[in-house]
């Protein structure tokens, strides 16, 4: 019998793609909520910043150097006329034994 004593480790080679599919197996739970965490963080840091961002282009866009003048047709000033402004004190008819929730 041969017993000599070689200098060879124990070692194992790992492939490294399987390495990383492992990792991926192990902990995809985890890596599924960090993912969605930090997704979610940033589309609302996306929205924030898109919503605080100061509008700079609040004048009317004109096409020529004169204003449009808007016009209304008769039916239309009819119909605005007919509405009635809300100083207009009008008691409500309510149907009998019903009761006003909204009255004071």
């Amino acid at each position: 019998m041969n017993n000599k004593r070689t200098n060879k480790k124990n070692t194992v080679k790992i492939n490294p793609i399987k390495y990383i599919i492992g990792l991926i197996k192990r902990y995809n739970f985890t890596l599924f909520v960090v993912i969605a965490v930090g997704g979610l963080a940033f589309a609302i840091l996306l929205l924030n910043e898109i919503l605080t961002r100061p509008i700079d282009n609040l004048q009317p866009v004109t096409t020529n150097s004169t204003s449009e003048i808007i016009t209304f047709d008769q039916t239309t000033i009819n119909q605005l006329n007919k509405l009635k402004t809300s100083n207009n004190n009008t008691s409500q008819v309510l149907p009998s034994g019903r009761i006003n929730p909204f009255s004071e």
